[in-house]
């Protein structure tokens, strides 16, 4: 499955999420698909306009337990997360996701693609 983008994107593993707050946490809080937040069963996705709203997003992120970036041979890499931004792709590299600018979609890193999974009830129309 592929995560299809929208603006500014946080992409979170499915696994981190279960890992750090439980089955039960991403069961009742991240598991629906809504108009901002969707996933694929192996990426979850949030998104906003702005980077004040980003830096919020990420501050909560970072309040849950989840480490934002690591440092490998001196360059900044996204960890827990990853901050993808339409047209652009990841602001840092991510080591478990794979990034497509014609498609601006994503997925977990050796999976096949698959179909696009979007906001619930409208389609994203993307040119690139």
């Amino acid at each position: 499955m592929t995560i299809q983008l929208e603006f500014c994107n946080i992409i979170v593993p499915v696994a981190k999420i279960k890992e750090k707050l439980g089955d039960k946490v991403f069961k009742d809080k991240y598991s629906m698909n809504t108009d901002t937040t969707w996933n694929d069963g192996l990426l979850w996705r949030d998104g906003c306009m702005d980077d004040s709203v980003l830096s919020d997003l990420l501050d909560g992120w970072e309040e849950l337990g989840f480490e934002l970036i690591e440092v490998i041979d001196s360059q900044k890499y996204w960890k827990d997360v990853c901050v993808v931004n339409s047209n652009f792709g990841p602001s840092h590299p991510c080591n478990w996701i794979e990034y497509n600018k014609e498609t601006n979609t994503v997925w977990y890193k050796g999976v096949d693609p698959g179909i696009p999974v979007g906001p619930e009830g409208r389609n994203i129309h993307w040119t690139p």
